[in-house]
């Protein structure tokens, strides 16, 4: 008997052991990692228009199948696994700091999109006179963590970009091609059927679009029709209507139209809409990043500017900048308003004003 009880015993340690081994090897199985990661960054807008706008897209954290009109900085991600993945963890760092995601969910080969920055977060100061500016775009390198959970273990991953910078605000983006990063016009990998809806410009200015940014339907151009022309600080009504209609609504003086004229040598276009007067001549001083304008006036005058940081800005002033700006040599007031790609300037001047300069004053002379 104790024999026969001995032998049963040998026999279920022996089977306990062949279970223990076969668990610890399949547990083992399930956790190796190649080091590819998984899911890599593949595209990356460190400063873009508020008015991009990208319809039909797959959105990493929510429902949402759009990007913008109000993302100014976002990244695209890529499932290299021709399998689905849950991914968790996730954390990304900028030159802007450091967020922390929800669960994201990628289907074999899949593309999504994850904002990073947008207009509440590269506020403009309070009041909207002046702030943050724009967001961090020299330099930045991207560096994305998370972690991939099989059923029985966590796989860490970290992918990192190479320092990548975008001066420029546009639409060109970082772009991973055949291993290489490289920057150009943006790429959007639309997963769904894009809608051809367009926001009316009232919802844009609710999403902070201003008005050389409005989109139109084809054939549409933007009116304005200022609100006080005595007031700098009211908002003005901004509308969308046809070429024949714009020039009637103007005779009529109900507004007056978005115009655009190319700032001489240099790549800088000046948008501007103003009342009471005309625009004939631009002159730029590419030393001062300064600006004179020769005007025609029929009356006092209302005029809103928006002049290219790329032209105007220059390492001697910063976002606290002032500005002199003279009526026929003599100091004005303003109002500045600091948008990402922009400075808004404001400016109240009476009839018979036939130059206007502006020009930035550098930080030494702002600090008195």
């Amino acid at each position: 008997m104790k024999t026969l009880h001995l032998s049963i015993t040998l026999i279920l340690i022996t089977l306990f052991a062949c279970i223990q081994i076969h668990l610890v090897q399949a547990d083992t199985a399930t956790i190796l990692d190649t080091g590819a990661p998984p899911i890599t960054v593949t595209q990356v807008e460190l400063w873009g228009p508020i008015s991009f706008y990208a319809d039909g897209v797959k959105s990493c954290i929510d429902n949402n199948t759009s990007i913008g009109p109000w993302a100014i900085g976002w990244l695209e991600l890529y499932n290299t696994k021709n399998t689905t993945v849950l991914v968790n963890d996730v954390d990304i760092k900028d030159g802007n700091g450091e967020g922390g995601y929800p669960q994201i969910t990628l289907g074999p080969n899949e593309h999504c999109y994850i904002q990073i920055q947008d207009r509440l977060t590269t506020r403009i100061g309070v009041g909207g006179g002046l702030g943050n500016g724009a967001p961090i775009h020299d330099n930045a390198t991207i560096l994305f963590s998370y972690s991939i959970q099989p059923f029985a273990g966590k796989t860490l991953y970290k992918y990192s970009t190479p320092s990548l910078s975008d001066d420029y605000g546009d639409t060109r983006t970082w772009q991973q091609i055949d291993g290489k990063w490289i920057f150009k016009e943006a790429n959007i990998i639309h997963e769904f059927p894009v809608k051809t809806t367009l926001l009316s410009p009232s919802r844009q200015v609710q999403y902070g679009i201003y008005a050389k940014d409005l989109n139109c339907k084809v054939g549409s151009v933007v009116i304005i029709k200022m609100s006080d022309p005595t007031n700098e600080y009211l908002q003005d009504n901004l509308a969308c209507v046809t070429s024949s209609s714009a020039s009637k609504l103007v005779d009529r003086g109900w507004g007056v139209p978005l115009q655009a004229m190319p700032i001489p040598n240099t790549n800088s276009t000046l948008y501007y809409y103003v009342e009471g007067s005309k625009v004939d001549r631009i002159v730029p001083d590419l030393s001062t990043h300064g600006l004179t304008l020769s005007l025609e006036t029929t009356g006092d005058s209302k005029m809103t500017l928006f002049i290219p940081r790329s032209f105007i800005d220059s390492p001697k002033i910063g976002d606290y900048a002032s500005f002199n700006v003279t009526s026929n040599g003599n100091k004005i007031d303003y109002h500045e308003h600091l948008i990402p790609t922009d400075r808004m300037f404001t400016i109240l001047f009476k009839n018979g004003t036939s130059t206007m300069q502006i020009i930035p004053i550098p930080n030494t002379e702002n600090q008195g």
